[in-house]
């Protein structure tokens, strides 16, 4: 793919939100013109109201101009990705962290009022002779500080909406208040006039009409963004449960944010200060009125063309970064700067030769008549800085992308600095209070114009591959690409004041200059093969002409055509997998061995889903099931893309090629699987810059219909539980078939993971229990899968579930071809393979009972990792006896009898002990919810994703299966102390990806060697401490011990330890083959209980669990010590009430006996008892547990008793 569609890509993402931004600002550049008119640009009324308003609108310009969106983008974005509930839970905490702190800043603002306005304002406000006008200007104040507390939850809702992919709503919400503001002044126009002394003091009714409806329109522009909220699948809910949830990374990026927010307050502080010394010093002058709307209008361009597409690039640009591709983040980098540069200096260039007739067309009106040239010298001194301010802003959002928010914090020191400074200097050289505000516009161009080059070579120091020659020379080609349209423009205008000035003329002047000068900037620019302007054009004659061409598009109800980035169903932002700029072979080539992503079961040629983990290592072939086992690499599906078809026939028989584009948007990249009809490719959407799988039939194939009128029915499926449906386009092209495009998700399918083995009662329940409320939904509207098997489950490194293929596999695979072997259940109720076993019936007119025997089936096969009817999936098929199918419980020892009913209940014709079949997805989804209550496995099945179990040999598993398990109990991995923070792509079986450095590039700061060198040493000579302090304690040897030898406490030795959990459904039993662990004399092992959800206190199910030890016979105790995690826990030292019990009493913790306790218990904890006591059994006992992601869970790392 070319550099030029590449770029193009980025145009057309931003195209919408820039539609937004333009008619935004266009809005607001008409509420400023409505305000000159009524108040003036140079009155006091005018600075006024400017400086009341100017507290909470500069704190908004600095959350969203350039602060905490680019850091909570990137943590919102991998939260959406990773989390197994998408994100919400870490969205809802971070919005009620900074929603608390942005509303304690507005009432702080609002208690110390009269101190803000005071730093804000010249001394000269306060003097005797304007006592009244600054009282007025006060209660404006007052009035207008709420806007504070509306702004951020505006920037805190958007930037959600921008993580989910929906960039348009928040670009449009500001319409809305500028509606409202423009309705306000036009009311205070009709109400009050304009034959006022403008130098006067507000009335009480003015002051309400102005600050009421300023924060009035701040407000609706807040509320607007709820619909969207919901429309995008997210709701809030406040959640303070901040601990452990990995907040302390996202505060911890934000220190130097707002750090960046306070510099840059200070030179706003400075800015308003100069610029009310105007307006106090004379009745008129260019003070902060003149100086706000000059920069609105110098502003407009960049709000429009940079904004929107840098917007577009932080997403993209991070995940790059996060892949370690430096080069792709510098090509994203550099795109941006070309692309918004092309636009954004002759946009400079215009506002310095038609500064004037601007400022008289747009603020020349009422009581602005006679001050409008004031505004437009500004305007020229604010043009000067245009291309140095777009570059730095692009640089910045670079930095935040690589998550570097400690030099952007430097950066806007610098640049504050040298404003505030250049401000003092420029305004103590002017006498005339009418030039304030261009001396301020013209300290900020110089303060920009040396802190980009600052920037750009402090990016290079990170991306090396980015030239600044390389934008150079493209500056110069385009300045002599403008300068022509500027001539002209310059000429038209000056012609038209000589022949008249009346206003319609200068209006139809400015036009004229405006399309002569356009239309000779894209010639020149042309004739000078300005890449970049072509790529413009073109997209914008792309969207003029819209989808018209070969491909007639048909989206989805409720998902995105093909050209529009904000419509797309879902979260958008959760899939996001690389970049409109990434560097992408046709071939597959070794980078993509590195990509994280998988894709989700592709169709074989045989009409079942491909699994993605086996194609990973082979290549997809007519017939895709071997004989061999997939090697445990294959199996872990950890984010390797499958390999595309090396098949000849395949690639043949496919007419598209890698690098074509479908409608637009969608390029082809791989085949992942292929029949003789129809080929499943990777693909890469261009407009939101992530990969996506398309489903693409061969040109006028009698299903196209019946598979886009099923994509478009699926639609409705908006529960994350399925796999969504993204696009459905027919065309009428002969070489192009219609197509499908679906998500694009990592995981692992059930069929994999049933290859190693069962899986525990708690991920089996939880599992089917999930896909079973998810078809319950769809079943009430009427909707079925008809082939619901392992194949079409996908569980994701989150331990989230998928579901694939839904509608979709019935549309395009007729059920004849489902069943192998010629059908794999009868409608005669017999069995292919022993016509007298009873089976099943499978009725093709009874989707909704096909579907609940396929949850029964899915059920069993969770349990036994067998298959009722005939073998399939790689799993045997299910014995039978005497004709009837073999329950779960009868085929593999200790399954839960509780889901071995179930399963009965689902598939047997005559249920046995007389129970009740489950004849609906929701009575199947009851009974299991019945039996988990608040369990929860998706801890469990995601580290089975992550860390799978080897498999042994390629043979079916016919051995032994493990001891039984409780229906809330899980089988879990050999624990060890879990980490800090969430689970990393380190931890991952799939190679890590790792930044490549360029050995050829010089190596600079040879300091950083030795300080990491100075580091390790530090960090070898801690572990030797942590390891001597720990031999100490477990050894009764810690420094420092006063008392003699035969008197000191000495290590008890522990004969046996039990695990105590009597309300547990199979009584003390929760994982009591770790139990041994500890007691092991190894603190990095321990004894781990299960996951609980819903609170601490064991999620409201049981008292406490813990560990009961042995002493093997009556002993002396004086003392515990114990290794908890590091978040607390609360621990009981119990004894038997009856200390002579020859056993240890565990059926209640009734006839236990307190010794000690700690509610807050962490770290290395030591539990001292009262006096000593004699007993053979202790019970160390867990009462509630410290959180781990979104449940519960304790460990016990070592426990040792003191005698």
């Amino acid at each position: 793919m070319s550099v030029d569609t590449r770029s193009s890509s980025l145009v057309s993402a931003g195209a919408l939100m820039a539609a937004g931004t333009l008619l935004s600002r266009v809005l607001g550049f008409a509420r400023a013109v409505v305000i000159a008119m009524v108040l003036g640009n140079t009155t006091r009324q005018a600075d006024m109201f400017t400086l009341a308003n100017t507290i909470p609108t500069s704190l908004y310009i600095l959350f969203a101009g350039g602060a905490l969106n680019t850091v909570l983008v990137p943590q919102i974005v991998r939260a959406t990705s990773s989390d197994e509930d998408g994100g919400e839970a870490y969205t809802n905490r971070i919005m009620t962290a900074f929603l608390a702190i942005i509303a304690g800043v507005t009432v702080v603002l609002l208690l110390a009022a009269p101190l803000v306005l005071r730093i804000y304002t010249d001394a000269g406000w306060r003097d005797p002779e304007l006592s009244e006008q600054y009282r007025s200007m006060l209660t404006l104040t007052y009035l207008c500080l709420p806007q504070v507390f509306f702004y951020g939850a505006f920037f805190l809702a958007g930037q959600v909406l921008n993580a989910r992919g929906r960039f348009g709503p928040m670009m449009w919400a500001p319409i809305a208040n500028n509606v409202v503001s423009i309705a306000v002044f036009v009311g205070y126009l009709l109400v009050f006039g304009t034959d006022v002394d403008h130098g006067a003091p507000f009335s009480t009714a003015q002051e309400l009409v102005l600050g009421l409806g300023a924060t009035a329109g701040i407000l609706v522009q807040a509320a607007i963004l709820l619909p969207f909220l919901r429309r995008a699948g997210f709701v809030y809910r406040p959640r303070f449960d901040l601990r452990g949830t990995g907040l302390g990374r996202t505060f911890s990026l934000a220190k130097w944010t707002l750090g960046f927010v306070a510099v840059t307050q200070l030179a706003l502080v400075a800015v308003n200060r100069l610029a009310s010394s105007a307006t106090a010093g004379a009745e008129n002058g260019g003070g902060l009125t003149v100086y706000n709307n000059a920069y609105l209008v110098w502003i407009l361009p960049h709000s429009v063309i940079t904004v929107s597409l840098a917007t577009a690039m932080v997403t993209s640009a991070s995940k790059l970064a996060a892949d370690g591709d430096l080069g792709g983040v510098s090509r994203e980098t550099a795109r941006t700067i070309r692309l918004t540069t092309t636009v954004l200096l002759p946009a400079a260039v215009a506002f310095l030769v038609l500064a004037t007739p601007i400022a008289r067309l747009a603020f020349g009106y009422g009581v602005g008549a006679s001050d409008y040239p004031v505004l437009a010298l500004a305007l020229q001194a604010f043009a000067l800085g245009l291309v140095p301010f777009t570059i730095h802003y692009v640089l910045l959002r670079a930095f935040y992308a690589l998550e570097d928010t400690r030099t952007p914090f430097l950066l806007q020191a610098l640049i504050a600095g040298l404003n505030a400074g250049f401000a003092v200097l420029l305004v103590r050289l002017v006498a005339d209070p009418s030039l304030v505000a261009t001396a301020l516009a013209l300290a900020y161009s110089l303060s920009y114009a040396v802190g980009v080059v600052v920037a750009f070579r402090r990016l290079q120091s990170s991306l090396p591959g980015l030239s600044a020659r390389a934008v150079g020379r493209h500056l110069v080609r385009v300045t002599l690409a403008v300068l022509p349209a500027a001539g002209l423009a310059w000429l038209i205008t000056w012609l038209q004041h000589r022949l008249t000035e009346g206003r319609v003329a200068s209006a139809l002047g400015l036009a004229l200059a405006g399309v002569v000068a356009v239309g000779a900037y894209v010639a020149a620019a042309r004739l000078l093969h300005l890449r970049e302007m072509d790529e413009i054009v073109g997209t914008v004659l792309r969207r003029r002409r819209g989808v018209a061409g070969s491909d007639d598009s048909a989206p989805v109800e409720g998902a995105a055509p093909a050209g529009d980035p904000a419509a797309a169903p879902g979260r958008e932002g959760d899939a996001v997998q690389g970049s409109a700029g990434e560097e992408r072979p046709s071939a597959p080539g070794p980078e993509h061995a590195e990509l994280e992503t998988q894709p989700m079961s592709a169709l074989g040629p045989d009409g079942h889903p491909l699994d993605p983990a086996a194609a990973a290592e082979e290549a997809p072939q007519d017939a895709w099931r071997g004989s061999s086992r997939p090697s445990p690499e294959e199996e872990m599906g950890s984010g390797v893309l499958a390999t595309p078809s090396t098949d000849p026939d395949v690639l043949r028989r496919s007419r598209q090629r890698a690098g074509d584009v479908l409608g637009r948007r969608y390029r082809l990249e791989e085949v992942v699987a292929g029949r003789a009809d129809a080929h499943t490719w990777r693909a890469f959407d261009q407009v939101l810059s992530r990969s996506v799988l398309v489903q693409v039939l061969p040109p006028d194939d009698p299903r196209s219909p019946a598979l886009l009128e099923a994509a478009r029915a699926s639609a409705v499926a908006t529960d994350s539980r399925f796999l969504r449906v993204l696009d459905a386009v027919e065309s009428n092209d002969p070489e192009v078939g219609s197509y499908i495009v679906t998500e694009f998700s990592p995981g692992q399918t059930l069929e994999v993971m049933l290859a190693q083995g069962p899986l525990s009662a708690l991920e089996a329940a939880w599992l089917v229990r999930e896909v079973a409320d998810a078809l319950a939904g769809m079943h009430a509207m009427g909707l079925h899968h008809r082939h619901l098997g392992p194949d079409a489950i996908t569980i994701t490194p989150a331990g989230n579930l998928k579901i694939t293929g839904f509608l979709l596999e019935a549309a395009i695979v007729p059920d004849d071809a489902d069943e192998p072997d010629g059908g794999e259940i009868l409608e005669a109720g017999s069995s292919a393979d022993d016509p007298t076993v009873t089976l099943p019936v499978r009725r093709t007119d009874d989707p909704e009972a096909q579907d609940v025997r396929d949850l029964g089936r899915l059920l069993y096969a969770a349990l036994v990792s067998r298959w009722p009817g005939a073998a399939r999936y790689g799993l045997d098929r299910a014995p039978t006896d005497g004709g009837r199918l073999l329950t779960p419980r009868q085929v593999r020892h200790g399954v839960s009898p509780a889901l071995d009913r179930i399963t009965d209940r689902i598939l047997s014709p005559v249920p046995r002990h007389h129970e009740e079949p489950l004849r609906t997805a929701a009575e199947v989804a009851q009974a299991l919810s019945t039996v988990l209550g608040t369990a929860d496995a998706s801890h469990d099945l995601e580290r089975r994703v992550r860390q799978p179990v080897p498999v042994v040999g390629s043979g079916p598993a016919t051995v032994a299966m493990s001891p039984a398990a409780s229906p809330v109990s899980a089988v879990a991995p050999d624990p060890v102390r879990p980490p800090v923070s969430a689970l990393t792509p380190e931890a991952e079986a799939a190679p890590p990806t790792v930044r490549v450095v360029d050995p050829t590039q010089p190596v600079r700061r040879r300091w950083l060697g030795v300080l990491v060198a100075l580091l390790l040493l530090a960090l070898v000579v801690g572990l030797i401490g942590v390891f001597v302090q720990n031999q100490a304690r477990f050894t009764g040897n810690a420094p420092g011990d006063q008392a003699s030898t035969d008197t000191a406490p000495q290590p008890v030795e522990v004969a046996d330890v039990l695990v105590f959990d009597p309300q547990g459904d199979v009584p003390n039993d929760e994982n009591n083959d770790l139990a041994p662990l500890a007691v092991d004399g190894d603190p990095e092992t321990a004894w781990q209980t299960l996951a609980y959800r819903g609170n601490p206190e064991l999620g409201g199910l049981k008292r406490g669990v813990g560990l009961v030890l042995d002493l093997g016979e009556a002993t002396e105790v004086s003392r515990l010590d114990v290794v908890l995690p590091e978040d607390p826990t609360a621990v009981q030292v119990l004894a038997p009430a009856d200390r002579a019990a020859a056993e240890a009493p565990m059926t209640s913790d009734a006839d236990w006996e307190v010794l000690a306790e700690d509610e807050e218990a962490a770290g290395e904890a030591g539990f001292e008892l009262t006096e000593p006591v004699t007993t053979r059994y202790l019970l160390l006992y867990l009462t509630e547990l410290p959180p781990e992601g979104s449940s519960y869970r304790g460990y016990v790392y070592e426990v040792e008793v003191q005698g």
